[in-house]
């Protein structure tokens, strides 16, 4: 499979227009949905700073190289590990599990911020080298000396995926088994890229997030017909 500066800003451009569609559907429903709607922009806006990351994989171009990571990384590092429990906080009806998504997102927050925060503010810490067709990204975190990369490969996991996967709603949790499916066939093929290859991924199966909004609007107006 072949990444390139054409196949993450053709996502962005598809992704970002979609999901602003989407979130405009959102706003008619009962449940803040319009936070899982938000997806694919986000997910929109992270592949067009990949794209320019492939821009700028020239010998003189490591400036940019490195804003346009930084843009990237603020998502992959920072934003999904709190904007994926907020927003099954959002929509969730069991009050045992609200509590646990926000507890969730709180840490991810946390967590997050130790690891996005420092690399504003050391140019070292970031680098990317191109592996194949793919990009890999190269971080020095700020506290890998005192939580073990398996610790934090788990509690990236527990963050991202838990919420999804123990979600009320039948197509979160759908959503949350295609995005683990995505997260096996990186790490068995794309081990060497796995940050880029596994966002990619994700990227592309938010479009799934499309399609939900669009299913939970038509159920909502047919109620709304219907005198329900």
């Amino acid at each position: 499979m072949c990444f390139s500066v054409t196949a993450s800003f053709t996502a962005a451009a598809v992704l970002v227009p979609a999901g602003i569609y989407c979130v405009k559907k959102a706003a008619g429903l009962e449940k803040a949905y319009w936070l899982f709607a938000l997806m694919p922009v986000m997910f929109g806006i992270q592949q067009f700073f990949e794209g320019l990351v492939w821009l700028g994989m020239q010998p003189d171009e490591g400036g940019s190289v490195l804003f346009a990571a930084r843009g990237y990384l603020f998502f992959s590092h920072f934003f999904w590990l709190f904007w994926i429990p907020l927003s099954s906080y959002a929509v969730e009806d069991n009050t045992v599990r609200r509590k646990m998504y926000f507890f969730l997102a709180i840490v991810g927050a946390l967590h997050g911020s130790l690891m996005y925060v420092p690399l504003l503010f050391n140019e070292d810490w970031v680098t990317v080298k191109l592996v194949g067709h793919s990009l890999k990204y190269k971080m020095v975190l700020f506290h890998e000396d005192y939580l073990p990369l398996l610790a934090r490969n788990f509690l990236y996991a527990v963050l991202t995926l838990v919420p999804l996967l123990s979600a009320t709603d039948r197509y979160i949790k759908i959503f949350g088994l295609l995005i683990v499916i995505s997260l096996a066939i990186t790490n068995f093929y794309f081990e060497h890229a796995f940050v880029s290859v596994w966002c990619f991924f994700a990227a592309i199966l938010s479009f799934y997030l499309v399609v939900m909004i669009i299913i939970k609007t038509r159920v909502n107006e047919s109620r709304q017909m219907a005198g329900v």
